[in-house]
């Protein structure tokens, strides 16, 4: 592609961005696609994820669009609690790790993720942009030694002292994009096939611990632990097992959200997340689907929405209305509805109804 036509498309992206519009206006689809699609179920949410997703990979590649993440939201911390350190001693030497916190962070300020070589899992799951990303987790704690002498038997402490050390490991996450299509519908308008629907997209972060090396150990501060007879291997150790127990913790898949994250998607896409779309649906060859004449007569499926005051959980079938620390009666939303107690501590609980869309 010469210089002039990657402009060309550039600017065509920066007027949907612009406008507000998807960055899609019409999806291909084959003939069992299409059907699935008509079906106004969970079926036609999950084919026209997949056809939209496929739709939007092609478009990206062809149209050089990245989707950029920012270091900043891909941190997580975790605080353990204090724990003794062997000296060998009992009392002349007792050592404690305290204000224990790993935290794994990506290494780069950010990343670009590419709608090329994603992987088949990804496409599954349909990602619409994939890459692999260096990560660091990090261990700092703090090392109080203290020191004492036994009279009569009695432990008796006569000094401590504090040192800080941390200890790093690198290895690599995945970092996908997956879009969702969720209450999809097809409609006959102006004689041509569409699909309708309301758009979601995530940033989900795929650990991979088996990438992880050693991990490397450095000391804060002029503290020569040695001189209390403290064994620099058994702190190791314990940084080690430390970052070892956050990566087995840690689960397989996390969703990444921050507004930086959300804004760059909706950017990126056309269109805030949630946002109700219009495609026009193609056959495999591109080739425009008219609507039968049965099909004109017909009617279209109804689209499913939440009730008055209530909001939609995530891409599924439910919803949701949150009424603070006073309990609901739900029944009155339905008899399908239902109570939702959170209990947040021993004294204090909110409650949810829960209602499906209708």
């Amino acid at each position: 592609m010469n210089t002039m036509k990657k402009i060309l498309c550039l600017l065509t992206l920066v007027v949907h961005c612009i406008q507000g519009k998807f960055i899609l206006t019409e999806v291909n689809m084959n003939d069992a696609t299409f059907q699935a699609c008509q079906s106004c179920d969970d079926r036609s949410d999950e084919v026209g994820s997949n056809a939209t997703a496929t739709a939007l990979r092609e478009f990206m590649k062809k149209n050089f669009i990245k989707i950029v993440i920012d270091g900043g939201e891909v941190k997580v911390r975790e605080n353990y609690p204090n724990e003794g350190i062997d000296t060998g001693h009992s009392c002349k030497y007792t050592a404690e790790a305290r204000n224990i916190v790993a935290e794994a962070k990506m290494i780069p300020g950010s990343a670009k993720l590419e709608s090329y070589a994603i992987p088949y899992e990804g496409k599954i799951r349909n990602s619409i942009a994939f890459g692999q990303v260096d990560h660091e987790i990090e261990v700092d704690l703090d090392v109080r030694v203290k020191g004492g002498t036994k009279i009569f038997g009695k432990c008796h402490r006569l000094w401590r002292k504090t040192c800080s050390t941390a200890g790093k490991s690198k290895g690599t996450n995945n970092l996908s994009v997956d879009f969702a299509a969720s209450n999809v519908v097809g409609e006959c308008i102006d004689g041509l096939e569409h699909v309708t629907f309301n758009i979601n997209a995530k940033v989900i972060e795929e650990n991979l611990p088996e990438t992880y090396g050693g991990v490397t150990v450095e000391k804060k501060g002029d503290c020569n632990l040695d001189i209390f007879g403290i064994k620099i291997g058994s702190i190791n150790g314990k940084i080690q097992s430390y970052a070892s127990r956050y990566l087995k913790k840690q689960a397989k898949y996390r969703e990444l959200r921050g507004p930086k994250l959300v804004a760059e998607l909706q950017r990126k896409l056309g269109e805030k997340l949630g946002s109700l779309v219009k495609l026009k649906i193609n056959d495999e060859n591109g080739n425009p689907r008219k609507c039968s004449s049965r099909r004109k007569r017909s009617t279209k499926c109804e689209r499913k929405n939440c009730p008055s005051g209530f909001t939609r959980i995530g891409e599924t079938s439910m919803c949701q209305k949150f009424f603070g620390r006073t309990r609901p009666n739900c029944q009155q939303f339905g008899s399908k509805a239902k109570l939702v107690e959170v209990k947040l501590s021993p004294t204090l609980k909110i409650y949810y109804c829960h209602a499906p869309m209708q």
